[in-house]
């Protein structure tokens, strides 16, 4: 039986040379990897040892009596022919994963990024697969190069899970839910007074939120520097009310309660609330302190309620941002506003793709005042 042993950097070289030198129905009998060269144990690298026979051999083998055992033994060897056909055909499938090492080493470092942001899994998965179908010749970019290539796309998935306007300009009234503690008392006064400052609109606000008696005159003292009206509403039938005596203003911004998500009594409550205007745009307000697992089950909790748009607060409380990325992927609500902090009414943008992806990449998007500028104009 000619029997050959092959020393090679991979398996596919192997197979080539095998098939060349035994012909096309070599099988092959044993892989293992091992270490060649060197000096004095250093420097080594490793390769594979290949043991092959031709197929002369085996018809030879099947004309002379041949004891079970060795039989068995060349069944085995077929078996182990067709795992390592059916591993070939997977690497070639994913050639252009394995392809280059170092191209892969590159992309692993901004995925880790990812990770430490909290991004999920899934659109790790699905960021990792479209950069790799982009370029088929990542081993010629630099760190910085892939790493441009993820920031974009995390900025597509964002341009596609924005909202195209902040307020919808053919609602008369905006409602804010959300838990507790995310702060949607003072985004609703950022909202109203910039409304007031800003478009000069007749505003009017009106909250349901009466658990807190400091969210109410949190709120009536907005409305009196602001110098519009404002309407509390202890229960989901006064709602209506409240807006027939604010029918003159050309906006409402409804305050609702902000208690535990996780009562169904609570959930009841917010959909009759939620039901009683036509022309209504409700806004789920989200802390970005909050960790995704418990923001993912705050959703999950409240999409049995009429969510149009969701707003982000605490971006400035906030190292991890991995979550905005996770919303948009996973959910049909668009982003409308991010705040940035406890400032009325300056703190507050429209949801910026090229924003959060430096946020999420670790770019330091601080400008100084022109950022503050940009941040005041063009927020509505």
């Amino acid at each position: 039986m000619k029997i050959k042993r092959y020393i090679v950097d991979s398996l596919p070289q192997a197979i080539q040379l095998i098939r060349q030198e035994l012909g096309e129905n070599a099988v092959i009998l044993n892989t293992k990897e091992i270490k060649t060269g060197g000096f004095f144990g250093l420097f080594q690298r490793k390769q594979l040892e290949v043991i092959a026979a031709s197929e002369v051999a085996e018809k030879k083998a099947e004309e002379l009596p041949v004891p079970k055992q060795p039989q068995a033994e060349e069944s085995e060897v077929l078996k182990r022919l067709e795992n390592v056909e059916k591993l070939l055909e997977n690497f070639s499938k994913n050639e252009a994963l394995v392809e280059s090492k170092q191209s892969g080493q590159k992309l692993r470092k901004w995925l880790a990024k990812l990770e430490e942001q909290e991004v999920d899994e899934e659109v790790i998965r699905f960021i990792e697969k479209k950069i790799i179908t982009q370029s088929s010749s990542l081993e010629e970019l630099t760190e910085q190069q892939v790493g441009e290539m993820v920031q974009d796309a995390i900025t597509g998935l964002f341009q596609d899970g924005i909202a195209s306007e902040g307020l919808d300009s053919e609602v008369n009234m905006i409602t804010l839910i959300g838990p507790t503690g995310v702060g949607k008392t003072t985004t609703i006064a950022k909202l109203a007074s910039r409304q007031v400052l800003y478009q000069r609109n007749k505003v009017g606000l009106l909250t349901a939120d009466t658990f807190r008696i400091a969210a109410v005159e949190q709120l009536r003292t907005y409305a009196n520097i602001l110098n519009v009206p404002i309407e509390v509403a202890d229960s989901p039938e006064h709602v209506k009310l409240a807006m027939e005596r604010l029918e003159h203003c050309q906006m409402i911004f409804m305050d609702s309660a902000g208690r535990n998500y996780l009562e169904e009594q609570y959930i009841e409550e917010m959909k009759e609330l939620l039901s009683k205007a036509s022309k209504q745009e409700n806004h789920l307000v989200l802390s970005m302190t909050t960790r995704w697992k418990d923001m993912k089950q705050i959703v999950e909790k409240m999409k049995s309620l009429q969510i149009d748009k969701i707003i982000l607060t605490k971006w400035d409380e906030s190292t991890c941002f991995g979550a905005a990325l996770n919303l948009v992927y996973h959910y049909p609500y668009p982003l409308s506003f991010l705040c940035l902090g406890q400032g009325v009414p300056e703190d507050i943008m429209l949801a910026k793709a090229q924003y959060m992806a430096k946020k999420i990449m670790g770019v330091d998007e601080r400008a100084g005042s022109g950022a503050e500028t940009e941040r005041i104009v063009s927020a509505f």
